[in-house]
């Protein structure tokens, strides 16, 4: 039996290929920003652990959401470091860009957050969850379609 004849093999084997590619598609990344002094440090990297080395920062205050405050690039170590101006805002949001990977991230510096935050990222356990319901919504997809398939076949 071929698999052009039986939809689920193919599609289980499909499955079974995107499992073994999955961690090609899992490559995101983390941003993370600390206050030091006066000064905001933000540090990037993809998920694996690489650094974003000259990835694109663009820095927006709250008080002109839609105009840059400041932009630079990382350094060889996916670290950028700028100088808030608190009397202008208190809340901030940084993007990094890279090669169409990247992350922004949303704080405030009036205390009422910490001083070290790690938005938006998804830990390990979270991301093989992710992957194993995405999978098994393609074998329910296939499994119903077969069966239906089936149905037709045995009443002709």
């Amino acid at each position: 039996m071929s698999l052009h004849s039986d939809p689920v093999k193919g599609l289980l084997l499909f499955a079974a290929l995107l499992l073994t590619a999955l961690p090609v598609f899992a490559h995101g990344a983390r941003v993370i920003w600390e206050v030091q002094g006066d000064s905001v440090h933000i540090s990037a990297a993809f998920d694996d652990g690489t650094p974003m080395n000259e990835a694109q920062v663009t820095v927006f205050s709250g008080a002109e959401p839609s105009v840059p405050y400041t932009s630079g690039l990382t350094d060889e170590n996916g670290e950028f470091t700028f100088l808030p101006d608190v009397e202008q805002s208190l809340a901030w949001d940084v993007q990094v860009r890279k090669a169409g990977h990247g992350d922004i991230v949303h704080f405030s510096l009036d205390g009422s957050t910490d001083t070290l935050s790690d938005q938006g990222a998804f830990t390990t356990l979270q991301i093989i969850l992710m992957s194993a319901c995405v999978v098994w919504g393609f074998i329910g997809t296939a499994l119903f379609f077969a069966s239906k398939r089936k149905g037709q076949n045995a009443h002709s």
